[in-house]
């Protein structure tokens, strides 16, 4: 039958129809000089958001447009399918970037569709800024995952030779794959036909007969076509016993946009190693029962045998069907001798979130997803079971340590790979909370970008259950560099500091504790600069007669602002985001960078405006000049300061508004304003001015000459950003 035939027996749209037959989900269909023809018995597939359907390899953002019936779209539902605000909506619409119906309350259903599409072609590019968990789609190389070059390569060029991957045709790759490596794990000969002649006697191992079947999933592969990923069959993987081969296949060939909406960002073997390294330095892992909730392919249960750890001990737990199949199959390559009933019931495919394992674990490891994207029913269940759980931004990390931790024997131990926000981000509070009334910390690791193309600092967090906040002897490793924590610390759950050492805490507590100092917070106006939608619409590069500078974050140093050639035209009516205008014409301000390793502040007394990447701050504590607090602010009391605190290379407002601000005499402070002032009507290097300058300022916080040398020491080699 044709498209048209199937939409009305699906009563589905015929676009509809298309995307399936593209996508490979419905089963015998095949395009006969570019039209599709559709088996007349062929049944309407399951809606790929189903809890129980099995994950699709081609997952689409257009799934969740084509499962709503109206053909008028509200403001609500335009939101849910861009993943954007309902503010940001209203911004498009008065920019004219998206269009109503004459209400000005509806979409267009089709207007929608086409817009949609355009963006997962990449023909619009709105979204790409965003880091938008649904813009991004197709396939992609997770070359970090595995060290093996050769293995890399074979797995590029599947990708190179592939435009699109079924789900059938993926699960047949990775059986190919599998037989593979059983062969050379065993070094027992298996026909290279074999998949294709009855597979059920693949090999002469019944468990693995049996796994190669499971992860087939019913396919038939007397009528298979191979066509399409003929190349991937021909091409031979090499074993390596300790790292996920399979895996990796299967993340690089799965759809980029289902990997983004379930926030999977499988670990890389070294990450892995590093967690069980450090975890081996706390407990015997020897006859302790290990779980990994959230365990994607096994790559952690991969660095625990190879470390000696009894596969019988381990037990494992993910959402993806696929990834499970192919947990039993690594699991099955390094113990030959584990049973199959072994291997489906420890290793099982079902939410953690709402139902696992009934007994406890010494340890619970793992890489829990990040971003997951909860939909309003599994929202309304978590709310009702997790106070991690908020009504407002749902965040899967944070459910799974609260998780994790509920699993654990007495005095068992937790290590995950977790966002370095979960340290000092306020939305995280919660899970700060659990764990500081709950657990010992063990150790610390600080990762950086550990994850291919995700741009978010990363930590091992190591805790051991039955304690509460003890840090003491607990290990941290940063920028190379490893010490113990030797004194038990204060620690709440507004924020977790431990990129420092003793000296470096010792430093640090000095400075929070100054006596009669003010805050900024409740003390200061703060705001954003402007946010155009489109700065190469409305930023130019000659000024004219309506036009005036603008500075980016860029153009401000310390205690200056480089000249500029960016000039804008202030009509705030346009612009996507906007400050009152009172706020860009006070008279007197200071512009810092959002971004940057250390606060960057300049005094403006020009109206001048500024970008987003150049923010406002106007202070407004009694008795205290505006220039005196530019020097504190500048000053690398503050840089030691927002550096040990918060370890981010953005100033926010928190950081800034948490910094105390010694309270001096009019003369003192007079004495400052002088020494600021011959900074910023220097001509000449002022490189010595500033040392001058950020003496006295220590003075004031009553630091003593080994505390100095310990925050030159921190900050050195940093770029201060002084305008020579």
């Amino acid at each position: 039958m044709s498209v048209s035939d199937a939409a009305k027996k699906f009563n589905i749209s015929k676009r509809r129809v298309q995307v399936l037959c593209e996508q490979g989900r419905i089963e015998g269909a095949n395009r006969v000089n570019g039209v599709w023809l559709i088996p007349t018995d062929a049944q309407k597939p399951a809606d790929a958001r189903r809890k129980n359907a099995v994950p699709e390899n081609q997952l689409s953002f257009l799934d969740d447009l084509y499962k709503i019936e109206d053909e008028k779209l509200t403001i609500t539902q335009v939101c849910d399918l861009f993943s954007i605000s309902q503010a940001t909506v209203k911004n498009w619409i008065r920019l004219g970037k998206l269009k109503t119906d004459s209400n000005s309350e509806t979409f267009d259903k089709a207007y929608i569709e086409t817009l949609l599409s355009e963006i997962k072609s990449g023909k619009d590019r709105r979204l790409k800024s965003r880091r938008n968990k649904k813009s991004v789609s197709g396939k992609g190389l997770y070359k970090d995952y595995i060290t093996s070059e050769y293995n890399r390569k074979i797995v590029e060029g599947i990708l190179s030779s592939c435009d699109q991957v079924t789900e059938e045709e993926l699960r047949v790759i990775l059986a190919r794959f599998a037989i593979q490596l059983y062969q050379q794990s065993v070094g027992v000969a298996v026909s290279d036909n074999a998949l294709f002649q009855k597979q059920t006697q693949i090999s002469n191992h019944d468990v693995f007969n049996h796994l190669i079947a499971d992860l087939l999933g019913g396919i038939d592969m007397s009528k298979f076509d191979s066509t399409n990923i003929r190349a991937a069959l021909e091409c031979q993987i090499q074993f390596v016993p300790s790292e996920d081969t399979l895996g990796f296949v299967y993340i690089s060939l799965r759809d980029l946009s289902h990997r983004k909406q379930t926030g999977a960002y499988y670990t890389p073997a070294k990450t892995v190693n590093t967690l069980i390294e450090n975890l081996q330095k706390c407990i015997d892992l020897e006859n302790k029962t290990i779980c990994d909730p959230c365990c994607g392919t096994g790559n952690f249960f991969i660095g625990l045998v190879s470390n000696g750890v009894k596969a019988e001990n381990i037990y494992g737990q993910d959402i993806d069907e696929v990834s499970i199949l192919i947990t039993r199959i690594n699991i099955f390559l390094l113990d030959n001798n584990i049973t199959a009933e072994q291997l489906h019931s420890q290793f099982v495919c079902n939410n953690t979130l709402s139902n696992t394992f009934s007994q406890k674990f010494s340890v619970v490891i793992g890489n829990p997803p990040w971003g997951y994207d909860f939909n309003k029913e599994e929202i309304t269940s978590l709310l009702a079971n997790y106070i991690t759980a908020k009504r407002r931004g749902v965040e899967s990390y944070d459910l799974f340590v609260e998780k994790g931790l509920s699993m654990l024997d007495e005095n068992g131990y937790l290590a995950y790979i977790l966002p370095e926000a979960i340290l000092s981000v306020a939305s995280h509070q919660q899970s700060r909370e659990l764990i500081v009334n709950n657990t010992a910390f063990k150790f610390v690791c600080y990762l950086g970008n550990a994850f291919s193309g995700v741009q978010c600092p990363a930590i091992i967090l190591g805790l051991q259950n039955g304690y509460k906040g003890q840090t003491k002897h607990c290990k941290i490793e940063l920028d190379d560099k490893e010490f113990i924590i030797n004194e038990d610390r204060e620690i709440g759950a507004s924020l977790f500091s431990f990129n420092m050492n003793d000296e470096e805490y010792d430093c640090l507590r000095v400075i929070s504790s100054v006596q009669n100092a003010k805050y900024l917070a409740n003390n200061a106006k703060f705001a954003l600069g402007i946010v155009t939608g489109n700065n190469k619409e409305y930023i130019k590069d000659t000024q004219s007669e309506e036009s005036e500078i603008v500075l980016k974050g860029s153009d401000v140093y310390r205690y200056a602002i480089k000249k500029t050639n960016n000039y804008i035209h202030f009509a705030p009516e346009k612009f996507q985001q906007v400050a009152p205008t009172e706020i860009y014409r006070a008279k007197e301000k200071l512009l810092y960078r959002f971004i940057s390793e250390v606060p960057v502040f300049a005094y403006d007394n020009k109206q001048t405006l500024s970008l987003n990447s150049c923010n406002i701050l106007i202070p407004q504590i009694e008795g205290i000049n505006i220039k005196y607090v530019l020097a504190i602010l500048n000053s690398g009391v503050a840089a030691y300061f927002m550096s040990k605190r918060y370890n981010s290379v953005k100033l926010l407002r928190s950081h800034i508004e948490s910094l105390p601000i010694p309270m001096v005499g009019a003369e003192k402070q007079n004495a400052i304003i002088t020494k600021v002032d011959h900074i910023m009507n220097s001509s000449k290097n002022i490189i010595g001015l500033y040392e001058d300058l950020d003496n006295e300022i220590m003075d004031i916080y009553s630091l003593s000459t080994k505390q100095r040398k310990t925050i030159q020491a921190a900050l050195s080699g940093k770029n201060l950003f002084i305008l020579k």
